[in-house]
C-alpha cells in the first residue's frame, strides 16, 4: 500500500465513519500533512466505528494497520 492510497483509504473511513463533521475536517487536514500520523487517526476513528463494519472496510483496516503501525 503506497501514502497515495494510505489517504483515500483513511478519506473512505472518516466520510463513511465520522459523523462530526468539525472532526471530519480535522482528520482530513492530518490525512493531508506529509508525515500522516496513522496511529493518531485510527485512535481517533476507532470510537465512531459502529459495531458493524463492512467487510471492506475491515481488510483496509488490517491492511492500514499491517504496513503502517
Amino acid at each position: 500500500m503506497t501514502i497515495d492510497e494510505l489517504r483515500v483509504h483513511l478519506k473512505h473511513l472518516i466520510d463513511t465513519y465520522v459523523q462530526d463533521s468539525a472532526k471530519q475536517q480535522q482528520l482530513l487536514s492530518l490525512v493531508a500533512r506529509g508525515d500522516v500520523p496513522v496511529k493518531h487517526i485510527l485512535a481517533e476513528i476507532t470510537p465512531s466505528l459502529s459495531a458493524v463494519i463492512a467487510a471492506d472496510d475491515q481488510a483496509i483496516l488490517k491492511d492500514i494497520v499491517f504496513y503502517f503501525c
